[in-house]
């Protein structure tokens, strides 16, 4: 049960693409994959896309190093154009930290405390630099660092240092049952004011 909700009492869920984006390690696919059994489970229709599966579906997905394989995002978004042509069937989650960058009808961005997302990410085993880095980019704003690429795009935010994967979806659902409305937070999360005032 997510939020309270079951799924006979969920809103009707709009057959739109959302990205869920967040710097690395911030909770996007734990959150993905626990609304996707949660709707399964209640007979709804949703699809899970991930930024990697469309890149290499569509050429743009370059050899892998030790620690990622680098995306063309400029060639995915062409091929994006032709394939995403028509609407998808039901609501699709695109989930990847740079689905924000793709044409989907809404973002919802997971935001996570940098110590925390330090720790999460130590424990991945991944290497002090990409740790550091990743930290870094979530302090200064993630995803927000882009906003001239979806200014237009509504845009949900949300703490997963505060919120489990599954109090997350519920809101997600929330919001997308209500229109994607409000269409931006009040204020966006500023971990630099909150962590030094």
């Amino acid at each position: 049960m997510v939020g309270g909700a079951t799924p006979a009492a969920m809103v009707s869920l709009p057959a739109q693409r959302i990205a869920v984006t967040g710097t690395p390690g911030c909770g996007k696919t734990s959150m993905c994959e626990m609304g996707l059994t949660y709707l399964r489970e209640g007979g709804e229709e949703v699809a899970i896309q991930t930024v990697e599966e469309l890149a290499d579906a569509a050429g743009a997905l370059g050899a892998a190093d030790a620690e990622a394989a680098p995306i063309d995002i400029e060639l995915l978004r062409e091929q994006l154009t032709i394939d995403w042509n028509d609407a998808p069937n039901c609501l699709t989650l695109v989930d990847g930290h740079l689905s924000h960058l793709l044409a989907v009808d809404a973002i919802v961005i997971i935001r996570c405390e940098p110590s925390l997302l330090t720790a999460r990410n130590e424990a991945r085993g991944w290497s002090e630099q990409k740790v550091t880095e990743n930290s870094e980019w979530e302090l200064l704003g993630g995803p927000w660092n882009d906003w001239d690429e979806w200014a237009d795009t509504p845009v949900l935010e949300l703490d997963s240092s505060e919120m489990s994967s599954e109090m997350s979806f519920s809101a997600l659902l929330e919001w997308a049952g209500n229109g994607f409305k409000p269409e931006r937070p009040e204020q966006s999360i500023d971990w630099i004011e909150r962590l030094h005032g």
